[in-house]
């Protein structure tokens, strides 16, 4: 581990720092994420001792899987310049607990499954779902699905009797990745005896997300327009919630964090937006503009260089993006490559590039699960000449890494990305690049499809 000498940045560190302040760097930063059967797995491939069961891991987030903190010995030998720290879970890790079927408080209108069953700190109820190296959580279960079709009154009167999330709970801030200190030792330990750059994440749930797992997915997009007030009220009490979870990890270690992460927030699927830009602008980006430039006002008292990094998968068309730059963001994961062009990571370099900086871009789906070490050194090089060019790109997984991804995959990926990406870059593309030859930009929602002529149609009759 370099040594850090009075006041010197190491390199490491300086040049994340560079790359989120949109400055070129040495080298293009790298960094890992990935779930714990991901984290299993590669300690296992690379020779390192492991955790064989998961919930002696301290638990990253509780949203569809559970993700883990990458260890500061793994760190090391692989080589990284970044590492993540979330706060922890109200009640504590792993922010699961079982339940039994007649325990629940709300009509879920199935009949008790025959598997176990467990709940989170937001009273989302899930099951355990296997695969074949290990499982996720898949939801079954949304707290206020009722709420939402009930009388506004009584909507409301159950939103305020919700038992929410305590983000000043002190269990959040008592435990680490390293057994025995608490968030704040471990932060400034990372910050003060380690060469690598810091990324903070306070939120545990999100506002728009979160509002998704509340109801449940096939109510929160009709709740846009049949329960707008209900849906006002909720997406309020969760900007809440939202704000003071960041402001307690700020309060903590606000100072040792190089750059933050808000709770995840997908916008997007692959095509384009779930939403209207008239009802994102209207209904959505309200919410993010209190939460973000409230929670980066707050941070930047403790660190006057910090950087706000804002997460969705999907292909976000441009009008969104700028719209959460206005929020106050500076930043953008997970730079999905399997999305529609419009809204492509290269697309985003060209419209954005200037403004924000990009975090992600190895392909998950397909690349790193289930292509050659060379696939994975191609993608490397397509997206570091996309990406990189002026500084602002930092290099990882576009999702946490999985189980089923080779850790030859994984060490290509950042091999790759060291010779590679040395400023300053090549000018001429890698083969696969894209160069923006023949791109068309988002065109909005549909076009409206063409009312048949009454006229014309009743004379044919």
């Amino acid at each position: 581990m370099a040594e850090i000498i009075g006041n010197a940045i190491p390199p490491e560190r300086k040049r994340t720092i560079d790359a989120l302040h949109l400055r070129e760097p040495d080298l293009v930063p790298v960094g890992l994420w990935g779930t714990i059967e991901g984290y299993q797995n590669l300690r296992k491939g690379i020779g390192m001792d492991f955790k064989a069961d998961p919930k002696d891991y301290r638990t990253g987030s509780t949203t569809w899987t559970t993700d883990v903190s990458f260890e500061l010995d793994i760190a090391e030998k692989l080589g990284v310049d970044f590492m993540r720290i979330a706060i922890g879970t109200p009640g504590g890790s792993p922010g699961f607990r079982a339940i039994d079927f007649d325990e629940i408080p709300f009509d879920m209108g199935i009949p008790p499954p025959d598997v176990d069953i467990n709940v989170d700190e937001w009273g989302v109820i899930r099951k355990w779902t296997p695969h074949e190296q290990g499982g996720y959580y898949e939801m079954i279960g949304y707290p206020l699905f009722h709420a939402t079709s009930a009388p506004l009154e009584e909507g409301l009167k159950i939103l305020d009797e919700f038992p929410w999330p305590d983000p000043w709970d002190d269990s959040c801030l008592e435990d680490s990745p390293i057994p025995g200190m608490t968030l704040r030792e471990y932060c400034k330990f990372i910050h003060e005896e380690t060469p690598f750059a810091l990324l903070g994440q306070g939120g545990r749930g999100g506002i728009f997300e979160q509002a998704k797992y509340m109801v449940g997915y096939a109510k929160i997009f009709s709740d846009f327009i049949e329960s707008p007030d209900f849906l006002e009220a909720m997406l309020t009490r969760l900007t809440d919630i939202e704000i003071d979870f960041n402001k307690a990890i700020i309060d903590e270690c606000g100072e040792y964090l190089d750059w933050m992460r808000m709770s995840p927030e997908d916008l997007a699927s692959e095509k384009t937006a779930f939403l209207s830009l008239k009802m994102f602008d209207r209904q959505v980006k309200p919410h993010y503009i209190r939460a973000f430039r409230e929670i980066k006002e707050y941070y930047l008292k403790k660190n006057p260089l910090g950087k706000i990094q804002f997460h969705s998968c999907g292909a976000i068309p441009e009008p969104f993006m700028r719209g959460l730059i206005e929020s106050g963001v500076d930043g953008y994961d997970s730079l999905p490559p399997k999305v529609a062009r419009h809204s492509n990571p290269a697309a985003k370099k060209r419209q954005l590039g200037k403004e924000m900086f990009f975090y992600g871009g190895i392909d998950v789906q397909e690349t790193l699960p289930w292509g050659s070490v060379e696939d994975v050194r191609s993608e490397v090089r397509q997206r570091i000449w996309e990406m990189g060019h002026g500084g602002g790109f930092l290099l990882s997984s576009s999702h946490r890494l999985e189980h089923d991804v080779p850790t030859q995959n994984v060490l290509a990926m950042i091999d790759e990305a060291r010779s590679y990406g040395v400023y300053p870059l090549p000018t001429e593309p890698p083969p696969g690049a894209d160069t923006g030859e023949g791109y068309e930009p988002w065109t909005g929602d549909r076009k409206r499809r063409r009312r048949p002529d009454r006229k014309r149609t009743a004379r044919a009759a």
